[in-house]
Order: structure tokens, then sequence, then C-alpha cells
């Protein structure tokens, strides 16, 4: 019965996250809809924005102890604001604090947790295992991962990267029978067939004609995604690269900047390469580019962890209306300059518009040659600052006059939108904004405001741009309850209680174990976790790395990532 009773717990952890998720996309059958019924929003009750506390409170948002159940301007609470009145001090902050705030809650939301990254170590783990139990003569296997999870920024829905090493016996130097690409296919069949016998996966995928051949499949225990190639090493140097910016040159800002640009593009589809999109190399090479280029950071009159949020409506700004695709070329060398495209030898000719990123452990490379759909990401960025900008007007205007004075902002306040485009698209027009403010005008009673004038409701701005999908929620939860569960540690036959990496510094490295409590039960455990990721840990590479070695970013040359997984013939893929 106990266990039913927390097994109850946690799901309804997880559907109190779902009922929280925020849809930011509507589609055309809901705008058909919408001219046959009620606007929701305008005809809503005062109890919709309500919150479970004495609104009479007075003083700085840190001292309100209420739940909001809604923003604002009506719409649902996000995720990593959840529990939280409005963000920055008084009764009127400054808006440039109170993004910075909310960029960092929702890094702290978005990273991964000790116990997430902890589970990704085990199966690297589990996969050398494997390999050592393939007993394969003067040759040794070893497992490296590579790409974000090496940088700690990797998404909670990130794969895991990584790359089997065969090393002749006794050297670090590729075994000469594992050189040729045929005998690479070969072998990827043969490690394909062990995975399965060895129970690591049930299902796997082998693209053994790509550019770079490689397995894809899932961890059996936590359902995390594997893509793994042969001897691909070619990417140390860049990992190398983005630690040093990360860590180093700015520690307190360029992890903020890219997570959101990552999270941004891949509820969007736009971050796998082999469809155009773009890499997590490249991001980071252009938030650096930004960084260097900034004039107030040249001149040492900004305070960067202070201005996360405007850093990032620049970058948006910058890479969606400003920057010249045409003719410019990125590069971070030499504390950062733009470079002629087309005497750096990087113009395409039948398509100009590509964007040209130097890579900075070869200046002959392209990072972002790839990424074909570069027209569209440019428009999506575009669209970005323009929703961000227009969040921004309409709560000025609220907190100024009760509710957004212009009918665009207006709506714009109390319809998200998830695509990314421009106001002048995403908004109906005015005689479509007319009937629709006609219809709830003409409803009996006429309706009170959306709008809160409660001057501690939560205020987001990201919200207009950004969004964490429901299912998300749901498998971060379920990944947790299998790391306190043990059932990887018990097929491993670790420690169940290992000290965990805790990403942040200043932490102690084992905070998450010494919370729960260390002679507890397992249930005990999932019974005390906080499934609803409000307050996730925030990673921050740590100076000392135990885990394997990491080797590469992502395939900026179209890598095939996709379809379902079953063991295909040795035919093109």
């Amino acid at each position: 019965m106990a266990v039913h009773t927390r097994q109850s717990t946690l799901v309804n952890a997880v559907q109190k996250e779902s009922e929280d998720f925020i849809q930011l996309a509507n589609s055309s059958e809901d705008e058909e809809d919408e001219e046959e019924q009620d606007v929701a929003v305008t005809s809503s009750n005062n109890n919709s924005h309500k919150r479970k506390a004495d609104d009479g409170a007075e003083g700085d948002s840190e001292g309100q102890g209420g739940v909001y159940e809604k923003c604002y301007n009506g719409q649902p609470v996000p995720p990593w604001l959840m529990g939280m009145a409005r963000l920055g001090k008084g009764k009127n902050p400054d808006i440039s604090e109170m993004i910075n705030e909310e960029v960092s809650k929702f890094v702290d939301y978005i990273s991964p947790t000790p116990e997430e990254h902890q589970m990704r170590v085990w199966v690297i783990e589990r996969m050398q295992r494997v390999l050592n139990n393939m007993k394969m003569i003067s040759v040794t296997p070893v497992a490296k991962c590579f790409g974000s999870f090496e940088t700690r920024m990797y998404l909670p829905t990130s794969d895991i990267d990584m790359t089997i090493m065969l090393f002749r016996e006794g050297s670090t130097k590729v075994a000469a029978s594992y050189q040729t690409k045929e005998a690479i296919r070969r072998y990827l069949f043969t490690l394909a067939r062990e995975l399965k016998r060895a129970g690591f996966c049930s299902k796997c995928e082998v693209i053994a004609h790509a550019r770079v051949p490689i397995i894809k499949t899932h961890e059996m225990v936590t359902g995390i995604a594997v893509d793994i190639s042969i001897n691909a090493d070619s990417g140390v140097q860049s990992a190398g690269v983005q630690r040093s910016f990360s860590e180093r040159v700015y520690p307190h800002s360029l992890r903020a900047i890219v997570l959101a640009i990552k999270q941004f593009l891949a509820q969007r589809s736009m971050n796998e390469v082999y469809t155009g999109g773009m890499g997590s190399y490249a991001i980071t090479l252009l938030a650096v580019s930004m960084l260097q280029k900034h004039p107030r950071l040249q001149s040492g009159g900004l305070d960067i962890p202070k201005n996360l949020g405007v850093l990032l409506i620049e970058f948006f700004e910058l890479y969606g209306k400003r920057f010249n695709y045409d003719k410019c070329c990125v590069s971070v060398l030499e504390k950062g300059h733009y470079l002629d495209k087309r005497s750096k030898g990087f113009l395409n000719h039948a398509q100009p518009y590509l964007l040209s990123v130097e890579d900075p452990c070869d200046r002959t490379n392209d990072v972002t040659k790839g990424t074909f759909g570069i027209t569209r990401i440019r428009q999506t960025f575009g669209g970005a600052y323009d929703l961000i900008s227009n969040a921004i007007f309409a709560y000025h205007q609220t907190r100024k006059f009760g509710e957004p004075m212009n009918d665009s902002l207006k709506w714009l306040a109390t319809h998200s939108n998830d695509d990314g485009s421009s106001s002048a698209t995403s908004v109906p027009s005015k005689k479509r904004l007319k009937a629709l403010d006609g219809k709830a005008k003409n409803k009996k009673g006429g309706g009170p405001s959306v709008f809160n004038d409660d001057p501690y409701a939560p205020v987001s701005f990201l919200s207009s741009i950004l969004s964490v999908d429901r299912s998300v929620i749901a498998s971060r939860a379920k990944l947790v309850k299998t790391f306190y569960q043990g059932s990887l540690q018990k097929i491993l036959g670790v420690e169940y209680q290992p000290k965990l990496t805790n990403l942040l510094p200043s932490a102690p490295a084992n905070a998450a174990v010494t919370e729960t409590g260390g002679g507890a039960s397992a249930q005990e455990k999932i019974n005390k976790m906080d499934f609803d990721f409000v307050r996730a840990s925030k990673p921050v590479c740590p100076s000392v790395r135990s885990d394997p070695v990491l080797i590469s970013d992502d395939d900026e040359d179209g890598e095939y990532k996709g379809g379902v997984i079953e063991i295909e013939d040795d035919d093109d893929a």
C-alpha cells in the first residue's frame, strides 16, 4: 500500500507539470475555432489568476510566500518559474534585472541534475564493459564520449555521442586492421549484435553507409539515446576550445546563453545538422563572437553576469536582423573578428546566403557549411527578437496603464506563439482583432480584464519564445526515479549511493546525497525527490573531470540521425 501511494505521488507530480506546460503554438484549426467561440482569455474569471496566499502582502518578491497559478497576463506559469512570485525587487523592478533573473532560473531548470549526469556516466561505463567482454585479439576498445556531454552544455533530451577507439594493444594508435571504412562497417554490425546479446539495448540501427558510419540505439534501463561511431577522434581540439571559452574566458555567461539558444532551436527542430540545423559547436562560436565584438564588453562597461537576458536578446537581434551573411565570416581567433567570405574561400556562389564560421582548430574548415537551413534559422532568430521585445513592451504598458494600449501587444501578451515568427505574421489582422474584441465585450457582463493588477504576479518574458514539453518533464522524472531505485547500479555492481558529480562550484560535491539522507531506503529516496525539477542543479564544468575522455562535438557535415531502430543488412542506409 505504501509503495502504491509513493508511485501515485510521482505520477501526480508529473501530471502537475503537464498541467503547467505552456503550449506556445496555435494551429490553423484552433484559429478557425476562435472565430466561432468566445475568446477564453478575455472572458475568464478573475479567479484564474488568483494566488493561494494573502494578496495584501507587501514587500519584495522574495518575501511573498504565496503560490501563483497564472502569470500577470493570465498565461500559465512556466515550469522554470513554478512556485515563485514575480522576479526582481520591489513593486517596480528594473525590467533588465527581471529578464536576467529569468534566464538564470531557466538555466537552473533545464540543466542536468547530478542524478541525471551520473546516469549518463554509468551508461558509458556499461558500454565499456560490453566492449571488454568482446575480448578482441590484439585490440583494446575504449569508449569515449564527445559533444555537449563533455562541456555540460547538454539538454535533458540530448543523446550521448560516443566513439569506440580501437587501439592497438598496448598503444594509443588505431589498430591497422580497423582503419578502413569497410572494416569499420563490419565491426559496427558485430558490435550491434553484442549490444543486444548483453542486454544493453533491445534494438539498434546500423547506419553503415553514412559519411560517418554509426549505430543508433537506446540504453535499455535509462532509455537514453546513444549514437556510436568508430575511431572518430577528430573533435578533440574542438571540445577543448568549447571548454576553454566556457570555463575560463566566459565562465559566468557563455553556458547560459548557449543553453537557452539550444533549447530555442531544439523545440523548433532546428538543432540537427543533418536536417540543415545548427549544431552545438556552431552556436558556441556564434555566442563567443558576439561577446568578443560587443562594444560595451570591449570597453569594460557591462557586467556580463548581471545582463544575461540583455545579451540573449542582443544575440537574436545580431544574427536575426543585423549580421551580413552574404559577405562576413565569423572568426573567434585573435580576440575575434569578421573575415571576408570570398577572400577566405568560404563563399558558396550557388548559396551566398549561407552562414560561415571559421573553425578555430582548423582554419580551412567552415563549421556551418552543412547548415543549409540558415535562412529559416535567421528568420526565426529575428522573430524571437520581435516576440521577446513585444513581451517587454506589453508588460511595461500593463504596469503603467493596467493593460497594453496596443491591440497587437495585447494579443501577443495573451496568446503565446511557438514558431519564432515576428509579430507582423503572428498577430491577426486589425479587422479580426476588432471582431474578437467585440465578441468579448458583447458577452453578458463584459468579462473582467485578463491582466492581473497584483504587482507580485509572476512575469515571464522567455515564455514568449521558450517552452518545455510535458514529455521532457516526464522523462526527467522517470530517469531520476530509476537512479534512486538503483536498477543500473545493480547491473554494474556499483555502490547504490555513489559520490555524485555536483556541477555547482559553490555547493559540496555530494549535496544531492546529503539532501536525501545517508541511510534512507530506495523507496524513501523516491518519495523525497522533487520530481517537478523546478529547482534543478546549475551545472558548470568541474575543474577536475573524472568521467571518460571526451572528444568531439557533432557531425557538422550531415551525419544521418533518425529513424526507427532495427539492425539492418549491410546496405545503403
